[in-house]
């Protein structure tokens, strides 16, 4: 009996310790499960039927969902890092690299398009010269590239329809001397009209008037016609010789008139919107130095070259010298003007690639970035289609420098995630500059190429040192020709006593930009730059 009483007991406590271990081990889980933050949990366990089951915490996946759309807020803030931000620069150190402002205002603008043409023949006065019968040259007076006027002789020809035709002609004649004394005005005007009816088959035929005359006055049909030129100008093909048979309206001889010429050019398409017929033109010669000859633009060709991207513009010059001679190579200058607009210098403008910027003089040696809309460029100036007001000053000399100086303050503002607070003021804005004091010092000192330490104090107005901030620090060197940009980038830890201690390899000796950014809670960040040679 008292074996079992025994027995009876010792279970009663091991069950006592089961159920207290349980509830123990079940309360710490429940603790850590409430303090804990998974992105993701899930919990096991098994049905009545023996079945696993799982459960998703949901309230641990919108933590998750917080925490990816902190992230991507994170890469937003880091995307939207500007690249050019304002700066501040004393008046000795414009006087120094040489900042001149210039304002913008509205100028009459005439843009000058350039390009190179080649001479050729006015098309309109090109003439051929042809028969309208069957013959047989006998004598040519003309040569290639020889220059005829109006009348003279080219060649020679016989020709059967002819003869026959000049004693038609002649016994036309002879009828009218007869018949002229007739008292019967019809028989009268009957040979006139046959007379007439001859001499018109001669014009038709291009027969000069002088050869009549000769017919008439001899008294014989003329075995060789001279045939004259048409037109003054020069002999620019003959394919007739002499002893040869020509067929009705054959080509014997090709001229042109070379008084006016066209320049056929050829023109970039995005300056095609300023080139319109009737615009003035220039002309310029390398054999003439110092001679210009002004035309005009008479037709824009509809078509685009597409291995060049440029279109054929025709010039139409004044060429009685006859100076210009086709084929010969041409400067053309365009003159189209814009009118008044408002402009910009074309030097204060900085072309990233992406968008215009140009940076405006706020007063106080304070130079903000701006980004501008441009349209055309004329006489070193750019139309300024938004972004700037007239009246405005921008900077024009030593804008390079500027705009160096603003990227660099850019990227070392990103060190402190920040950049200088503004403070609107009577509806303007004005800049915030930060009280915190910020000096530093190496290890060496000088510095030299290599490990090298720095150290940086932060401290208030008051000269209290400032311990609870966040500093990083970077030195760069910016891009040379024949030489990338090289940075280096770090954090400085705390020490004691608004000292922050870090240490970067600098690579080589030469002059190098520091830059150091403070981020303090409750304050705005501060950003520094200095000036440091490394030996």
């Amino acid at each position: 009996m008292k074996k079992k009483i025994k027995l009876g007991a010792m279970a009663f406590i091991a069950m006592f310790i089961l159920v207290f271990a349980f509830s123990y081990t079940s309360t710490r889980l429940k603790r850590e499960n409430s303090t804990a933050k998974p992105v993701l949990s899930r919990v096991e366990g098994l049905t009545a039927g023996g079945e696993k089951t799982m459960a998703v915490d949901t309230s641990n996946e919108t933590q998750g969902m917080k925490d990816e759309s902190r992230t991507e807020k994170q890469m937003q803030d880091r995307q939207e890092t500007p690249e050019f931000v304002g700066i501040e620069i004393s008046p000795e150190k414009q006087q120094l690299i040489g900042i001149k402002t210039e304002e913008v205002a509205p100028r009459k603008l005439a843009k000058n398009i350039r390009t190179v043409g080649i001479v050729e023949t006015d098309e309109r006065k090109i003439e051929y010269v042809q028969v309208k019968f069957n013959g047989w040259i006998k004598d040519m007076f003309v040569y290639e590239g020889q220059h005829v006027k109006q009348g003279d002789p080219l060649f020679t020809i016989y020709s059967p329809d002819l003869v026959s035709s000049q004693e038609e002609y002649l016994l036309a004649l002879k009828a009218k001397d007869t018949l002229d004394k007739s008292p019967f005005s019809e028989v009268s005007s009957g040979a006139n009209s046959l007379l007439e009816a001859t001499k018109r088959r001669f014009r038709l035929w291009d027969v000069p008037e002088s050869e009549l005359k000769r017919i008439a006055r001899t008294g014989e049909p003329l075995t060789y016609i001279t045939m004259n030129s048409p037109v003054s100008g020069y002999i620019t093909k003959r394919m007739a010789f002499p002893g040869i048979r020509i067929s009705e309206g054959e080509h014997l001889v090709q001229m042109a008139d070379l008084s006016t010429v066209w320049i056929i050019a050829d023109v970039y398409e995005y300056e095609l919107p300023l080139v319109k017929e009737g615009e003035e033109a220039t002309l310029e010669l390398s054999y003439y130095p110092g001679e210009t000859f002004n035309g005009k633009v008479i037709y824009v060709y509809p078509t685009i070259d597409v291995n060049t991207r440029t279109a054929k513009v025709r010039f139409e010059f004044q060429n009685p010298d006859h100076k210009l001679k086709p084929g010969m190579y041409a400067n053309v200058v365009i003159q189209s003007d814009l009118g008044e607009r408002l402009s910009v210098a074309e030097d204060a403008v900085i072309d990233t690639g992406e968008r215009k910027v140009v940076f405006i003089a706020s007063g106080d040696g304070y130079f903000e970035p701006r980004e501008i809309k441009v349209g055309q460029k004329a006489d070193g100036y750019y139309e300024a289609i938004d972004g700037l007001e007239g009246g405005e000053r921008v900077v024009r000399s030593a804008a390079f420098f500027v705009d160096s100086e603003s990227r660099l303050k850019a990227a070392f503002q990103s060190l402190s995630g920040g950049r200088e607070e503004t403070v609107v003021v009577g509806g303007g804005e004005t800049r915030a500059k930060s009280d915190i004091k910020i000096s530093f010092s190496t290890e060496p000192d000088p510095p030299k190429s290599g490990n090298t330490t720095f150290k940086f104090r932060l401290a208030d107005p008051e000269g209290k040192p400032i311990t609870d901030a966040k500093v990083k620090f970077a030195i760069l060197m910016p891009a040379m020709p024949g030489m990338a940009e090289m940075s280096s980038t770090d954090e400085a830890k705390p020490v004691g006593d608004g000292v922050y201690k870090g240490e970067l390899n600098i690579p080589m000796s030469g002059s190098w930009t520091l830059g150091v950014g403070a981020l303090m809670p409750g304050k705005p960040p501060v950003n520094e730059s200095f000036d440091i040679n490394v030996r």
